[in-house]
């Protein structure tokens, strides 16, 4: 039996710096959504950075673990929860929902 392939999702990942968390976060987003079926990839950046990163790219989900400002018109979830290990289950859920919302 074939493998059904995988959606392709595209994640921005906020942190303060652009480094640390962010890369934390992206790591366990690719983690968990993959075992969901959705083939992620990950850009991390900083808030400084997010206005640029959304005119370059499209995004499905911004995921952010320090304070953002607008997002662009993508949908945002707070991903400290990640970092915690409180919220997980609650986290994929909403980027489930918000990916179905956007036909993937």
């Amino acid at each position: 039996m074939a493998k059904k392939p995988k959606i392709p999702v595209k994640i921005l990942s906020i942190c303060g710096s652009g480094v640390v968390t962010s890369s934390m976060v992206a790591n366990k987003i690719v983690e968990l959504l993959g075992d969901e079926g959705y083939d992620v990839s990950t850009v991390e950046a900083n808030p400084s950075e997010l206005e640029g990163y959304c005119m370059r790219e499209k995004f499905d989900l911004i995921a952010y673990s320090s304070p953002i400002g607008d997002p662009c018109g993508v949908p945002a979830l707070n991903a400290i929860g990640l970092i915690t290990g409180m919220g997980e289950e609650e986290f994929v859920e909403q980027a489930i929902e918000i990916f179905k919302n956007a036909g993937k």
